[in-house]
């Protein structure tokens, strides 16, 4: 835990006054003798650390009679319990109160760090003009998922080591939308807010609210439909085949000629500028949405071979397959 009020000289008085009202003596002499033996087991028992204590302390931001100043942020750092002395996994109760950040060492950053060279951490700065619009979407993005996987609301592990990290919680989904929301208005990247939002709800609900969050960037297919020529497509791969399927779907819900024109029009531009086969599924979907009375475009024939391509290596891996099952 740190504070300002710790170790500034206005309150010089902060540390002893926690060991005065919040730890006895005889405690501290028994833990201490404890540790210096190596029995870490013991100093734990002798210091009375339990976790119905440090919920309290994370509750009631209280350690025995002392209310702790405002500006203290309460941090805790364990082992892993495989390769803990004597370790315990958190209640669930004080395990969704956290947000769980998993250590790994990176050898190159200890060894540049080893020769003289350490990183520095840049602490992100939120805008605050973003702010407003960051909440909004951290909103829309939360609620919108929840809406559609209720079950996500409220999930508590089935085992033990899962209840002692991250899991979904009205607590803890409020705890990610804040996150969502200070990470967007700060610019944070994506892999930053990756392990925000994993280590609140966990890997499974949090890698869902990752892919609403993309879903939401995806294009407006009504607005690629109106401007082809100057539609401007996702890079990821996957963004990309979302925003065409998207388009797809439109115009199956509104079939109209001057739409499925201007859907392979989008095609064309989307093989022109990035990999040809993510157009090919679309493609083939939008040839079956064509009605009698409508003329092929002059774009399918830009599409034609990326197609024909696709269809015959599709059919080179299947006799792959069916000669490795037969020599078997």
């Amino acid at each position: 835990m740190l504070t300002h009020a710790a170790h500034r000289d206005s309150h010089p008085s902060f540390w002893p006054r926690v060991r005065e009202f919040a730890v006895p003596a005889s405690m501290i002499e028994t833990a201490t003798a404890r540790r210096e033996a190596g029995d870490w087991a013991g100093a734990c028992a002798a210091a009375g650390i339990d976790q119905a204590a440090l919920l309290r302390l994370v509750l009631e931001r209280r350690i025995g009679a002392l209310q702790l100043p405002p500006g203290v942020r309460i941090v805790a750092a364990a082992n892993p319990r495989s390769s803990a002395a004597d370790g315990w996994e958190l209640s669930p109760p004080l395990a969704n109160r956290f947000v769980h950040l998993q250590w790994a060492h990176d050898h190159e950053v200890v060894v540049r760090g080893l020769a003289g060279t350490w990183p520095r951490a840049t602490l992100p700065r939120l805008d605050p003009e973003r702010l407003p619009e960051a909440v909004d979407f951290a909103r829309r993005a939360v609620c919108g998922l929840l809406s559609a996987r209720p079950t996500l609301v409220h999930r508590l592990p089935t085992t033990e080591t899962r209840r002692g990290g991250p899991w979904p919680s009205p607590r803890s989904w409020d705890m990610a939308l804040a996150l969502v929301a200070f990470a967007t208005a700060a610019g944070s990247s994506r892999d930053v807010l990756s392990l925000l939002v994993r280590g609140t709800v966990g890997d499974g609900p949090g890698l869902e609210l990752l892919a609403s969050l993309d879903r939401m960037d995806l294009p407006d297919p009504e607005d690629l439909l109106a401007d082809p020529a100057g539609a401007v497509l996702p890079e990821r791969g996957d963004l990309r085949q979302a925003a065409l399927d998207g388009v797809v779907a439109a115009v199956r819900t509104r079939p109209e000629r001057g739409r499925w024109d201007a859907a392979w029009a989008l095609l064309v531009r989307a093989l022109e500028t990035g990999a040809p086969d993510l157009v090919v599924v679309p493609a083939t979907t939008l040839a079956t949405l064509r009605q009698e009375d409508w003329d092929v475009p002059a774009a399918v024939e830009d599409l034609a071979g990326v197609i024909s391509l696709s269809r015959r290596a599709d059919r080179a891996a299947e006799r792959v397959a069916a000669t490795g099952k037969a020599g078997r």
